[in-house]
Protein backbone atom coordinates (compact mmCIF):
# COMPACT_ATOMS: atom_id res chain seq x y z
CA UNK A 1 0.00 0.00 0.00
CA UNK A 2 1.77 3.76 -0.58
CA UNK A 3 2.22 5.63 1.78
CA UNK A 4 -0.44 8.41 0.60
CA UNK A 5 -3.41 6.04 0.90
CA UNK A 6 -2.16 4.60 4.35
CA UNK A 7 -1.92 7.89 5.97
CA UNK A 8 -5.63 8.75 5.09
CA UNK A 9 -6.72 5.32 5.97
CA UNK A 10 -5.37 5.61 9.19
CA UNK A 11 -6.38 8.97 9.53
CA UNK A 12 -9.83 8.05 8.78
CA UNK A 13 -10.11 5.54 11.06
CA UNK A 14 -9.35 8.13 13.80
CA UNK A 15 -10.42 11.10 12.91
CA UNK A 16 -12.60 11.37 9.94
CA UNK A 17 -16.64 11.02 9.87
CA UNK A 18 -17.99 7.39 10.95
CA UNK A 19 -21.36 8.50 11.52
CA UNK A 20 -23.29 9.36 8.99
CA UNK A 21 -26.28 7.89 7.87
CA UNK A 22 -25.62 6.07 5.06
CA UNK A 23 -22.33 4.63 5.85
CA UNK A 24 -21.89 0.87 6.02
CA UNK A 25 -24.99 0.39 4.22
CA UNK A 26 -26.03 -1.49 1.05
CA UNK A 27 -25.89 -0.06 -2.42
CA UNK A 28 -29.25 1.57 -2.60
CA UNK A 29 -28.21 3.85 0.36
CA UNK A 30 -24.85 4.74 -0.83
CA UNK A 31 -26.28 5.41 -4.17
CA UNK A 32 -29.17 7.84 -3.03
CA UNK A 33 -26.25 9.69 -0.27
CA UNK A 34 -24.08 10.18 -3.24
CA UNK A 35 -26.64 11.90 -5.73
CA UNK A 36 -28.00 14.03 -3.03
CA UNK A 37 -24.43 15.31 -2.04
CA UNK A 38 -23.89 16.15 -5.75
CA UNK A 39 -23.44 20.11 -5.60
CA UNK A 40 -24.81 19.65 -1.87
CA UNK A 41 -23.75 19.96 1.61
CA UNK A 42 -23.58 17.37 3.90
CA UNK A 43 -25.60 18.97 6.76
CA UNK A 44 -28.19 19.92 3.65
CA UNK A 45 -28.62 16.02 3.15
CA UNK A 46 -28.99 14.53 6.20
CA UNK A 47 -32.44 15.31 6.98
CA UNK A 48 -33.94 14.87 3.08
CA UNK A 49 -31.79 11.36 2.76
CA UNK A 50 -33.72 10.17 6.40
CA UNK A 51 -36.91 11.02 5.06
CA UNK A 52 -36.16 9.54 1.44
CA UNK A 53 -35.22 6.59 2.92
CA UNK A 54 -37.76 6.01 5.19
CA UNK A 55 -40.50 6.21 2.30
CA UNK A 56 -38.25 4.58 -0.02
CA UNK A 57 -36.76 2.05 2.34
CA UNK A 58 -35.42 -0.12 -0.95
CA UNK A 59 -35.31 -0.04 -4.27
CA UNK A 60 -39.01 -1.70 -4.70
CA UNK A 61 -40.97 0.59 -3.27
CA UNK A 62 -39.19 3.55 -5.01
CA UNK A 63 -39.25 1.97 -8.68
CA UNK A 64 -42.98 1.17 -8.19
CA UNK A 65 -43.71 4.90 -6.39
CA UNK A 66 -44.90 8.13 -8.71
CA UNK A 67 -42.74 10.90 -9.73
CA UNK A 68 -44.62 12.92 -8.11
CA UNK A 69 -44.18 11.24 -4.75
CA UNK A 70 -40.45 11.14 -5.69
CA UNK A 71 -40.02 14.98 -6.35
CA UNK A 72 -42.22 16.01 -3.12
CA UNK A 73 -39.29 14.47 -0.95
CA UNK A 74 -36.98 16.58 -3.30
CA UNK A 75 -38.61 19.74 -3.36
CA UNK A 76 -36.22 22.57 -2.05
CA UNK A 77 -33.20 20.01 -2.52
CA UNK A 78 -32.17 21.24 -5.77
CA UNK A 79 -30.89 20.34 -9.07
CA UNK A 80 -34.17 17.92 -9.47
CA UNK A 81 -33.02 16.06 -12.84
CA UNK A 82 -30.57 13.96 -9.78
CA UNK A 83 -34.66 13.01 -8.53
CA UNK A 84 -36.17 11.81 -11.88
CA UNK A 85 -33.05 10.08 -12.80
CA UNK A 86 -32.98 8.46 -9.26
CA UNK A 87 -36.46 7.16 -10.61
CA UNK A 88 -35.56 6.17 -13.71
CA UNK A 89 -32.61 4.21 -12.57
CA UNK A 90 -34.68 2.47 -9.74
CA UNK A 91 -36.85 0.76 -12.51
CA UNK A 92 -34.19 -0.27 -14.13
CA UNK A 93 -32.23 -2.05 -11.58
CA UNK A 94 -36.01 -3.41 -10.51
CA UNK A 95 -36.52 -4.94 -13.83
CA UNK A 96 -33.18 -5.68 -15.29
CA UNK A 97 -30.81 -6.73 -12.68
CA UNK A 98 -34.14 -8.06 -10.14
CA UNK A 99 -33.73 -5.68 -7.54
CA UNK A 100 -29.80 -5.87 -7.43
CA UNK A 101 -27.25 -3.09 -7.77
CA UNK A 102 -24.78 -4.28 -10.73
CA UNK A 103 -21.13 -4.66 -8.88
CA UNK A 104 -19.10 -3.79 -12.35
CA UNK A 105 -18.05 -0.20 -13.41
CA UNK A 106 -19.62 -0.19 -16.91
CA UNK A 107 -23.42 -1.28 -16.15
CA UNK A 108 -23.13 1.19 -13.55
CA UNK A 109 -22.06 4.33 -15.80
CA UNK A 110 -25.01 3.32 -17.82
CA UNK A 111 -27.63 4.17 -15.30
CA UNK A 112 -29.25 7.31 -16.25
CA UNK A 113 -27.59 10.20 -13.16
CA UNK A 114 -24.63 7.73 -12.47
CA UNK A 115 -21.38 8.94 -14.13
CA UNK A 116 -17.40 8.19 -13.10
CA UNK A 117 -17.39 8.98 -9.91
CA UNK A 118 -20.45 8.20 -8.35
CA UNK A 119 -20.17 4.79 -9.85
CA UNK A 120 -16.77 4.81 -7.89
CA UNK A 121 -18.27 5.73 -4.75
CA UNK A 122 -20.75 2.76 -4.80
CA UNK A 123 -18.07 -0.18 -6.24
CA UNK A 124 -15.65 1.36 -2.93
CA UNK A 125 -18.24 2.54 -0.34
CA UNK A 126 -21.02 -0.48 -0.89
CA UNK A 127 -18.96 -3.21 -2.14
CA UNK A 128 -15.80 -2.39 -0.94
CA UNK A 129 -14.23 -2.86 -4.21
CA UNK A 130 -11.72 -0.57 -5.82
CA UNK A 131 -13.46 2.76 -6.81
CA UNK A 132 -12.26 6.29 -8.30
CA UNK A 133 -14.53 9.40 -6.54
CA UNK A 134 -13.31 12.44 -7.61
CA UNK A 135 -16.14 15.08 -6.15
CA UNK A 136 -14.75 18.24 -5.47
CA UNK A 137 -13.19 17.47 -2.05
CA UNK A 138 -11.16 14.89 -3.78
CA UNK A 139 -10.07 16.49 -6.46
CA UNK A 140 -8.93 19.71 -4.14
CA UNK A 141 -7.22 16.98 -1.93
CA UNK A 142 -5.21 15.73 -4.92
CA UNK A 143 -4.68 19.08 -7.01
CA UNK A 144 -2.77 20.46 -3.86
CA UNK A 145 -0.84 17.62 -3.14
CA UNK A 146 0.70 17.39 -6.23
CA UNK A 147 1.11 21.57 -6.56
CA UNK A 148 -1.07 21.17 -10.04
CA UNK A 149 -1.59 24.94 -11.04
CA UNK A 150 -3.56 24.70 -14.62
CA UNK A 151 -7.12 25.43 -14.25
CA UNK A 152 -9.12 22.08 -12.94
CA UNK A 153 -11.95 22.56 -15.26
CA UNK A 154 -9.54 22.15 -17.80
CA UNK A 155 -10.04 18.81 -20.26
CA UNK A 156 -6.21 17.76 -19.50
CA UNK A 157 -6.10 18.54 -15.95
CA UNK A 158 -8.94 16.66 -15.55
CA UNK A 159 -7.41 13.21 -16.80
CA UNK A 160 -4.05 14.48 -14.84
CA UNK A 161 -6.10 14.35 -11.54
CA UNK A 162 -7.62 10.90 -12.30
CA UNK A 163 -4.73 9.82 -13.21
CA UNK A 164 -3.14 10.63 -9.85
CA UNK A 165 -6.54 9.25 -7.95
CA UNK A 166 -5.93 6.01 -9.70
CA UNK A 167 -2.32 5.30 -8.78
CA UNK A 168 -3.12 7.00 -5.11
CA UNK A 169 -5.51 3.96 -4.78
CA UNK A 170 -4.72 1.10 -2.21
CA UNK A 171 -4.89 -2.44 -2.35
CA UNK A 172 -7.56 -2.95 0.20
CA UNK A 173 -9.78 -0.92 2.23
CA UNK A 174 -11.39 0.84 -0.36
CA UNK A 175 -14.32 2.28 1.68
CA UNK A 176 -11.81 3.73 4.56
CA UNK A 177 -9.87 5.35 1.24
CA UNK A 178 -12.57 6.72 -0.11
CA UNK A 179 -14.53 7.92 2.81
CA UNK A 180 -11.53 9.10 4.28
CA UNK A 181 -10.07 11.80 1.30
CA UNK A 182 -13.32 13.18 1.07
CA UNK A 183 -13.28 13.37 4.80
CA UNK A 184 -9.90 14.97 4.61
CA UNK A 185 -11.47 17.50 1.72
CA UNK A 186 -14.56 18.35 3.66
CA UNK A 187 -13.16 18.71 6.89
CA UNK A 188 -9.40 19.61 6.77
CA UNK A 189 -8.37 20.77 2.85
CA UNK A 190 -11.21 23.33 2.83
CA UNK A 191 -11.38 25.52 0.02
CA UNK A 192 -10.49 28.50 2.48
CA UNK A 193 -8.63 28.59 5.72
CA UNK A 194 -7.02 24.73 4.99
CA UNK A 195 -6.09 23.05 8.43
CA UNK A 196 -2.83 22.00 6.79
CA UNK A 197 -0.83 21.16 10.11
CA UNK A 198 -3.53 18.47 10.98
CA UNK A 199 -3.41 16.88 7.74
CA UNK A 200 -1.76 13.41 7.51
CA UNK A 201 -0.46 13.84 3.70
CA UNK A 202 1.21 17.58 4.57
CA UNK A 203 4.92 16.37 4.75
CA UNK A 204 4.77 15.07 0.96
CA UNK A 205 1.94 18.04 0.27
CA UNK A 206 3.71 20.45 -2.55
CA UNK A 207 0.59 23.10 -2.50
CA UNK A 208 1.92 23.80 1.39
CA UNK A 209 5.64 23.49 0.25
CA UNK A 210 5.04 26.50 -2.00
CA UNK A 211 3.01 28.01 0.62
CA UNK A 212 0.10 28.19 -2.46
CA UNK A 213 -2.75 26.01 -0.89
CA UNK A 214 -5.29 29.06 -1.03
CA UNK A 215 -4.97 29.41 -4.87
CA UNK A 216 -5.43 25.75 -5.59
CA UNK A 217 -7.39 24.28 -7.24
CA UNK A 218 -7.45 27.44 -9.82
CA UNK A 219 -10.64 27.66 -11.73
CA UNK A 220 -11.44 29.33 -15.02
CA UNK A 221 -13.03 32.46 -14.89
CA UNK A 222 -16.44 31.98 -15.31
CA UNK A 223 -18.51 34.20 -17.26
CA UNK A 224 -21.51 36.53 -15.33
CA UNK A 225 -24.96 34.54 -14.98
CA UNK A 226 -27.34 35.46 -17.34
CA UNK A 227 -30.37 37.31 -14.84
CA UNK A 228 -33.93 36.31 -15.05
CA UNK A 229 -37.04 38.23 -13.53
CA UNK A 230 -40.04 36.46 -12.30
CA UNK A 231 -43.10 37.91 -11.50
CA UNK A 232 -45.52 35.31 -9.14
CA UNK A 233 -48.95 35.50 -7.91
CA UNK A 234 -49.51 34.45 -4.44
CA UNK A 235 -53.79 33.69 -4.38
CA UNK A 236 -55.20 32.24 -1.34
CA UNK A 237 -58.65 31.44 -0.49
CA UNK A 238 -59.65 30.65 2.38
CA UNK A 239 -57.49 27.96 3.72
CA UNK A 240 -56.17 27.49 0.06
CA UNK A 241 -53.52 28.60 -1.92
CA UNK A 242 -53.45 28.34 -6.32
CA UNK A 243 -50.34 26.29 -7.32
CA UNK A 244 -49.73 25.60 -11.34
CA UNK A 245 -47.76 22.75 -12.81
CA UNK A 246 -45.10 24.51 -15.16
CA UNK A 247 -44.24 23.14 -18.26
CA UNK A 248 -42.20 20.10 -19.53
CA UNK A 249 -39.47 21.59 -20.18
CA UNK A 250 -36.61 24.15 -18.71
CA UNK A 251 -35.71 24.50 -15.16
CA UNK A 252 -38.25 23.25 -12.74
CA UNK A 253 -39.77 20.93 -15.45
CA UNK A 254 -43.25 19.47 -13.94
CA UNK A 255 -42.83 20.85 -10.83
CA UNK A 256 -45.60 23.25 -8.91
CA UNK A 257 -45.12 26.71 -8.64
CA UNK A 258 -47.37 30.11 -7.90
CA UNK A 259 -48.81 31.63 -10.96
CA UNK A 260 -47.21 34.56 -13.30
CA UNK A 261 -48.63 37.60 -13.59
CA UNK A 262 -50.33 36.65 -16.88
CA UNK A 263 -53.21 35.07 -15.26
CA UNK A 264 -54.09 38.91 -14.32
CA UNK A 265 -56.55 39.32 -17.09
CA UNK A 266 -59.42 42.03 -17.05
CA UNK A 267 -61.93 39.38 -15.32
CA UNK A 268 -59.68 37.86 -12.66
CA UNK A 269 -58.41 41.17 -11.68
CA UNK A 270 -61.11 42.13 -10.29
CA UNK A 271 -62.25 39.59 -8.36
CA UNK A 272 -58.44 39.60 -6.27
CA UNK A 273 -58.24 41.65 -3.22
CA UNK A 274 -54.05 42.90 -3.06
CA UNK A 275 -52.91 42.07 0.44
CA UNK A 276 -49.26 42.86 0.11
CA UNK A 277 -45.71 42.86 -2.03
CA UNK A 278 -43.38 40.30 -0.69
CA UNK A 279 -39.54 40.46 -0.29
CA UNK A 280 -38.01 39.69 -3.20
CA UNK A 281 -35.97 36.54 -3.70
CA UNK A 282 -32.74 36.30 -5.24
CA UNK A 283 -32.12 32.55 -5.93
CA UNK A 284 -28.80 31.33 -7.51
CA UNK A 285 -28.90 28.49 -10.16
CA UNK A 286 -25.47 27.32 -11.92
CA UNK A 287 -26.14 29.11 -14.63
CA UNK A 288 -28.75 31.56 -13.83
CA UNK A 289 -29.57 34.57 -11.38
CA UNK A 290 -33.28 34.63 -10.62
CA UNK A 291 -34.89 37.47 -9.32
CA UNK A 292 -38.19 37.01 -7.37
CA UNK A 293 -41.37 39.26 -6.99
CA UNK A 294 -44.08 37.57 -5.45
CA UNK A 295 -47.66 39.51 -4.70
CA UNK A 296 -49.54 38.16 -2.08
CA UNK A 297 -53.74 38.00 -3.39
CA UNK A 298 -56.91 36.73 -1.72
CA UNK A 299 -60.06 35.84 -3.22
CA UNK A 300 -63.58 35.45 -1.48
CA UNK A 301 -64.81 32.85 -3.92
CA UNK A 302 -62.23 31.19 -5.72
CA UNK A 303 -64.81 29.28 -8.32
CA UNK A 304 -65.00 32.45 -10.12
CA UNK A 305 -61.78 33.07 -11.00
CA UNK A 306 -60.60 31.31 -14.67
CA UNK A 307 -58.11 29.25 -14.94
CA UNK A 308 -56.99 26.17 -16.26
CA UNK A 309 -58.37 23.11 -14.24
CA UNK A 310 -55.79 20.69 -16.56
CA UNK A 311 -52.71 21.97 -15.02
CA UNK A 312 -53.62 24.64 -11.64
CA UNK A 313 -54.74 23.44 -8.66
CA UNK A 314 -56.26 24.51 -4.90
CA UNK A 315 -54.28 23.32 -2.22
CA UNK A 316 -54.02 23.64 1.61
CA UNK A 317 -50.60 24.50 2.78
CA UNK A 318 -50.84 21.08 4.61
CA UNK A 319 -51.39 19.27 1.04
CA UNK A 320 -48.62 21.62 -0.62
CA UNK A 321 -45.69 19.78 0.91
CA UNK A 322 -46.50 16.75 -0.99
CA UNK A 323 -45.92 18.27 -4.17
CA UNK A 324 -42.34 18.89 -5.73
CA UNK A 325 -42.07 21.99 -5.65
CA UNK A 326 -38.67 24.62 -5.76
CA UNK A 327 -36.89 25.87 -3.06
CA UNK A 328 -38.40 29.77 -3.24
CA UNK A 329 -41.80 28.19 -3.93
CA UNK A 330 -40.96 26.03 -0.21
CA UNK A 331 -39.80 29.05 1.40
CA UNK A 332 -42.68 31.57 0.42
CA UNK A 333 -45.28 29.06 1.47
CA UNK A 334 -43.69 28.14 5.34
CA UNK A 335 -42.77 32.11 5.59
CA UNK A 336 -46.05 34.31 4.28
CA UNK A 337 -48.63 31.34 4.88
Amino acid sequence: MNQFSKKIIDWQKNQGRNNLPWQKKSAYEVWISEIMLQQTQVETVIPYYKAFIKTFPEIKTLAESSEEQVMSLWSGLGYYSRARNIHKTAKIILNKYKGKFPQDFKNLVELPGIGPSTAGAILSLAFELPGVILDGNVKRVIARFKGITNPIDNNETQKEVKSFAEGFLPKDSFREYSQGIMDLGSLLCRPKNPICNSCPVNKNCQALRLGIQEKIPLKKTSKPKKEKKIDWLLISSKNKILLKRNDSKGIWKNLWLFPDKDILSKDNISLLEKKESLPEIIHNLSHRKLNISTVKYQIKNKDRLKIDRSSSVWVSKADSVKMGMPKPIKEIIENYL
